[in-house]
């Protein structure tokens, strides 16, 4: 079972021996175990997202509403364009149950019963007996669409804050990215990426913006207000993966989404505990479970990182 508020409140209290609430506030306990959640995610690096480059269509923009529709056009959305690979539904899935508002034979809307899986560049027809001239537009749930997992043609600039985290519960924000990767003809290739110097200098030294497609990215700024620079400035819409390092939501009540995982939370009310007796001035209680919280995230990570051989078969004629 994930673990909830209540019981890292548990943890930390037994360790502080005070299950009656007697020396602290549980407000302030769970303000210390909140810190220490974040602490882990920092330490660890144990809350690792890839940004989703695919989604479900939720809708879609009328572009021309045509004339002389009957009251029930079948609208028709594509198969899915870009399958992601990953689960629950590696290789996309169908939408459908889509159907149309007409006014005065005239398409002013949709509604989207089921939006599917796997759409990044989708498209609607529009079949009818009477009917003609009318243009919808799909749109992507946000989650998809927007401009961390997309670069979109003529900005250089993305910002870690843009990410919609919404396809992962209880993760807040992004606090480092280990790698950009671009999808182009094809491939999926990494971006170089050089300090922001070197940049400046050597790479973005066309005033007036050149637009290709990227090939190099730097980061400028830190922490939650980081972001990247990509050039060539992009030259049109590029699905853009992020290999991100996350800080967790604050676990309000036990209904809260634990987003570190296993076997890290383990650790969490060490931290708890050391500033909780911080707070009650007692050192040396305190350099103890700091002691203890250091030597479980060494422990813990070292265990879930095992070392790995890339060929156990050795080198051979294939060049694997």
């Amino acid at each position: 079972m994930p673990m909830t508020l209540n019981n890292y409140l548990e943890d930390t209290q037994t360790f502080l021996r005070d299950a009656n609430q007697n020396l602290l506030d549980p407000q302030d306990i769970i303000k210390y175990i909140n810190r220490a959640r974040r602490e882990i995610a920092l330490r660890t690096q144990c809350i690792r997202v890839l940004t989703p480059i695919t989604g479900a269509v939720i809708g879609g923009s009328v572009v021309a509403g045509g004339s002389g529709y009957s009251s029930s056009p079948t609208i028709t959305l594509t198969p899915p364009d870009f399958p992601s690979g990953a689960g629950p539904l590696p290789n996309g899935s169908q939408g459908g149950t889509i159907t149309a508002v007409v006014s005065n034979g005239s398409i002013t809307g949709i509604n989207v019963g089921y939006g599917g899986a796997g759409y990044w560049q989708p498209s609607f027809s529009i079949t009818d007996a009477t009917g003609s001239g009318a243009s919808i537009t799909p749109i992507i749930n946000t989650a998809t669409y927007s401009q961390i997992n997309q670069l979109n043609q003529g900005q250089e600039v993305y910002s870690f804050s843009q990410a919609n985290l919404a396809p992962f519960p209880g993760v807040k924000s992004i606090y480092a990215i280990q790698s950009v990767s671009l999808l182009y003809s094809g491939f999926r290739y990494s971006l170089l990426c050089y300090s922001f110097s070197t940049y400046q200098a050597l790479i973005r030294i066309w005033a007036q913006q050149w637009q290709y497609v990227p090939a190099v990215c730097a980061q400028y700024g830190q922490g939650v207000n980081g972001s990247f620079y990509m050039y060539p400035v992009p030259s049109q819409a590029y699905q853009c993966e992020w290999d991100a390092y996350c800080l967790p939501q604050d676990l309000t009540t036990d209904f809260s989404v634990e987003a570190i995982p296993d076997p890290w939370t383990d650790a969490v009310a060490y931290w708890a505990a050391y500033l909780c007796y911080l707070s009650l001035q007692n050192f040396n209680a305190a350099k103890f479970y700091e002691d203890q919280f250091n030597r479980r995230c060494l422990t813990y990570s070292n265990a879930a990182r095992v070392s790995r051989q890339v060929n156990p078969y050795g080198r051979y004629a294939g060049g694997y």
